[in-house]
């Protein structure tokens, strides 16, 4: 089966857990299912056998645009992203429009990295289906990159919280103020 990188050669021993964000882009030439000869596509992202996304179904379209982000939290690096794209019928079952890996284990980490991964069809390998465009960051959960975005937004939490309380004494001593000087103009 095509796709990025290529299967692992030997298992590498993994006990920490990752983040593989996922910005799935577009289709491009994508098989034609319908008989008014075009598709209503929509992708799926399966880990270990077990779907983790479905995008939403772009209708009559063969270059679809998705421009959709997900994100997904891997523990082991070893298991490809088995991505499957259908035609959505209304109805009926699906068509399979056509299928690629994308080999986890051998993306370089902390680096949006730009995939183009080409469709095929196991039962028709030499079938062009198309291809699909997505970008892909691996991230380690404990990566200084991570831990500095928890601090950032916890900083964040922090200011407001903080903030709150601040505005809030302010108004109460204006209010009180207007009490003891309702004739002065604040």
């Amino acid at each position: 089966m095509p796709g990025i990188g290529a299967p692992p050669s030997s298992e590498r021993a993994s006990s920490s857990m990752y983040k593989l964000e996922i910005d799935l882009k577009r289709g491009n030439n994508l098989a034609v299912r319908d008989r008014g000869g075009s598709s209503d596509p929509y992708v799926k992202f399966k880990l270990s056998g077990k779907e983790v996304f479905r995008s939403k179904t772009i209708h009559k379209n063969l270059n679809p645009v998705w421009d959709e982000k997900t994100t997904i939290i891997l523990d082991c690096l070893s298991d490809p992203l088995y991505v499957k794209v259908f035609d959505y019928d209304f109805g009926l079952q699906d068509d399979f429009m056509g299928s690629a890996y994308l080999y986890v284990e051998s993306l370089e980490q902390q680096r949006c990295i730009p995939v183009t991964l080409v469709l095929k069809d196991p039962q028709h390998p030499d079938q062009d289906l198309g291809s699909l465009d997505l970008s892909v960051t691996l991230t380690p959960k404990d990566s200084p990159l991570e831990e500095r975005r928890d601090s950032t937004s916890t900083l964040r939490k922090v200011q407001t919280y903080r903030w709150k309380p601040y505005v809030n004494k302010v108004s109460v001593v204006e209010i009180r103020l207007l009490q003891l000087h309702p004739e002065s103009p604040l």
